[in-house]
């Protein structure tokens, strides 16, 4: 039997098709997956009387699903389904159908003898599973003519929110009480305004639009998108343009949080709100962001996981409107739940993969990250947390201040860095901190300063410095949200390490 590192069959012995023990692990198979369970007689497992059959393929009512969790904290989906008597194992394939008109094979066809198999679960996916019975030589049964097809979708039912309303009202008007989570769907290449803050409070949200054709939501100027219990947006595109000050992000936590988000507080009886869930930003662009993409906003929040993946970023902060501005921050909080000022805002877990991030302006005031608490473990416990950054284009930000501040210094805090182009960024050694444990390959990031020379410490730790260009030479031009990949060509066209890394897109 074949093996692919992308899936795992449940196979209950490594005797393959076709020997002489199959029946054998056939019945094993449904003494422990299947028949006991679903109270078939155990014995008949062993011999059975199917003879001289053209047999059928699993029932679509007896095949199940299971989400299993791997120790990386990946995902799989378990297929399972009753045994088949007779049969001398079973042929399987998934495809990935979210695309009719272009159906992709995820898991080609394979075979096992057990009754269940494992596959990577992907957001946002419609799944095609076949099941097939095989014959059984020995008992001179005939393979089933025909694979039984079930679907199996991740993707969250929504409600569809009409281009030309009021988006804050309607799904004001739609949201339900938190208990599951929610899902709203902005209309294929729809034009919305946000004009005041959308804020969902302590319900776990997705708002998606659709991946060939993205709408847009343009920001008023106060425009923002908050959340209290984790929130997913994927394939829309912002224009910020007009968001204004206070406002620190184009997604911000909540004003105020729900008591049972609560941190332990850990002796600290001032400290603030802990954001439990993921907040995921997923194939957007963002056009113009004047001050930050995320932060925890004017609230003391603690937040536990942030992901950007498959972005593209585009700032316009010269660090003047916004001095303690980043792209992604938790500083200066002013609202306390007790009216007493503390510093207890930070971020544990962040990952930025295979985005681009620049800046249209020079800025000497600002820097990409900037934390406001260090000591993860007065929230979580635990002194834990990770920041991976990994195959990311990284165009002034910023240029005139260190990329990193007030982040933990620590060997409990994990850093990945790999794989980046770092054109213009001034300082990643203070981000990079000595004492993290770190994963970091010189090798496989690239450095070039031209506002500044680059840091000494930066190019003999954490990248190879370079004389790095672009396909595109003009570096201050906005992101067109018409046009594919914005309008831009950041194809990397010099340096050795630098033509092999940063955002995938730029490559292809």
């Amino acid at each position: 039997m074949r093996k692919k590192s992308f899936i795992t069959p449940l196979c209950l012995n490594g005797r393959g098709r076709g020997k002489k023990g199959v029946l054998w692990s056939l019945a094993i198979g449904t003494l422990f997956l299947a028949s006991c369970s679903k109270g078939a007689d155990c014995d008949e497992s062993f011999s059975s009387s199917t003879q001289n059959a053209v047999l059928t393929s699993p029932s679509s009512e007896s095949i199940s699903f299971a989400t299993k969790i791997e120790s990386d904290g990946s995902e799989k989906v378990q297929v399972s389904w009753s045994v088949v008597h007779g049969a001398g194992g079973y042929e399987y394939e998934v495809k990935d159908v979210t695309d009719p008109e272009a159906v992709v094979v995820t898991v080609p066809k394979d075979t096992l003898d057990g009754t269940s198999f494992l596959f990577t679960k992907a957001e946002d996916t419609n799944f095609e599973i076949h099941v097939r019975s095989l014959g059984n030589s020995r008992q001179n049964n005939k393979e089933a003519e025909e694979a039984t097809i079930v679907n199996y979708s991740t993707i969250i039912p929504a409600d569809i929110v009409p281009q030309g309303v009021d988006i804050v009202e309607f799904i004001n008007s739609k949201l339900g009480d938190g208990s599951t989570e929610q899902a709203f769907e902005l209309e294929a290449g729809g034009q919305y305004e946000l004009n005041k803050p959308l804020d969902f409070g302590n319900r776990s949200i997705t708002l998606r639009g659709n991946k060939k054709n993205r709408p847009v939501i343009t920001y008023g100027a106060e425009g923002v998108i908050r959340t209290g219990n984790g929130l997913k947006i994927k394939f829309i595109n912002f224009d910020c343009t007009a968001q204004a000050k206070p406002l620190r992000g184009v997604v911000e936590c909540s004003i105020e949080g729900e008591p049972a988000l609560e941190g332990p507080n850990f002796g600290y009886k001032d400290e603030g709100y802990v954001l439990q869930n993921p907040v995921l930003l997923q194939e957007c662009w963002f056009k113009n962001v004047n001050f930050g993409l995320f932060h925890t906003g004017t609230t003391a929040w603690m937040v536990r996981d942030v992901r950007v993946m498959d972005c593209i970023v585009q700032l316009s902060c010269d660090g003047k409107t916004f001095g303690d501005g980043s792209v992604i921050g938790s500083y200066g909080a002013s609202n306390y739940k007790n009216g007493t000022q503390v510093w207890r805002c930070g971020i544990r877990d962040i990952t930025l993969k295979n985005s681009t991030f620049y800046n249209t302006k020079s800025n000497s005031k600002n820097r990409f990250f900037r934390f406001s608490n260090n000591n993860l473990g007065n929230t979580f416990g635990t002194k834990d947390g990770s920041a991976t950054i990994e195959n990311c284009t990284l165009i002034k930000t910023y240029d005139g201040k260190e990329f990193g501040n007030n982040t933990p210094n620590t060997k409990e805090y994990k850093i990945s860095f790999n794989g980046n182009i770092c054109y213009d960024v001034f300082r990643l050694q203070k981000f990079i901190q000595g004492n993290c444990t770190n994963t970091v390959d010189q090798t496989k990031n690239t450095i070039c300063g031209i506002t500044n020379a680059v840091d000494g410490t930066d190019k003999s730790k954490w990248a190879t410095e370079e004389n790095i260009a672009f396909e595109q030479t003009d570096l201050t031009k906005e992101l067109d949200l018409t046009q594919p990949n914005g309008g831009l060509n950041l194809k990397p066209v010099s340096g050795s390490i630098s033509t092999t890394i940063g955002d995938p897109r730029w490559l292809e």
